[in-house]
């Protein structure tokens, strides 16, 4: 495999700004690509802008602040990114929140800004982006998704809900653009160190200890890092996974084996 088997190439990656997003660029930038940072935190965006620039290959950078439940940010987003960078090879969905609490229990307002960041801003990104793909006659889309969205326990019925309908958004955009040179596959992280996940636990013990017993445990009993993901990521991202589309990956140390 080639040292920077993106170089030349264009990524645009959301949720750019921590977590998975931000392994994600570095793995791209790392890899050849010229990165657009999309995310609605300037400030962790910009961050991630410089610990992409700090590395060892000459990266080119453009950072977006967006929201990407907004339709008309997106577009805006997109067209400054082309602008400055290229059309995108590689489109990345990472751009994430998480609101628990039980059906009963929970608040309208919630439901509606988990699926409008986590489902409509990925189906929005995916609608602006992938006809330029298209038209290019080459494109690789990657959507973050989640075990939740395939294996749902109590309390998380609007994170669950958005990231199953991430794995179908996937599949139907696969279908649609098989015969255009243009990719959508999937990456269903389990227990990920991440800010939403220490916000949730609380510290990096307690993410242990979730992975070593109870409902989202897993046989190796270890917490996956950002970099797990980045690394799937990549792999869909190749040109050599262009028979690849539709598909989720799970990686998630084996707790959830379809």
């Amino acid at each position: 495999m080639e040292s920077q088997p993106f170089a030349g190439q264009v990524a645009l990656v959301t949720g750019a700004a921590s977590g998975i997003g931000r392994a994600v660029a570095q793995r791209l930038a790392r890899d050849g690509a010229a990165v657009a940072l999309l995310d609605v935190d300037a400030a962790g965006v910009a961050e991630t802008e410089r610990v992409v620039r700090a590395l060892e290959t000459p990266v080119r950078t453009v950072t977006v602040t967006v929201d990407v439940s907004d339709a008309a940010q997106v577009r805006a987003a997109v067209e400054r990114a082309v602008a400055a960078l290229g059309t995108p090879a590689i489109l990345v969905n990472c751009a994430g929140i998480s609101r628990g609490g039980p059906v009963a229990g929970l608040g309208l307002e919630d439901w509606e800004r988990v699926q409008a960041v986590n489902l409509r801003g990925t189906m929005l990104c995916c609608q602006v982006v992938t006809p330029l793909m298209a038209a290019a006659g080459y494109g690789r889309v990657v959507n973050i998704s989640s075990g939740t969205g395939v294996r749902v326990g109590p309390g998380s019925a609007a994170y669950a809900a958005s990231k199953a309908g991430v794995i179908a958004l996937t599949k139907a955009l696969a279908g649609e653009l098989a015969t255009s040179g243009v990719t959508a596959n999937v990456v269903a992280p389990g227990i990920t160190d991440t800010a939403m996940t220490r916000a949730a636990f609380g510290t990096r013990e307690a993410i242990e200890a979730a992975a070593r017993e109870g409902r989202i445990a897993n046989p190796m009993g270890e917490v996956l890092e950002p970099e797990d993901m980045a690394a799937a990521v990549a792999f869909f991202a190749l040109p050599e996974s262009r028979h690849i589309t539709g598909q989720t990956l799970h990686v998630n140390a084996g707790a959830f084996m379809p």
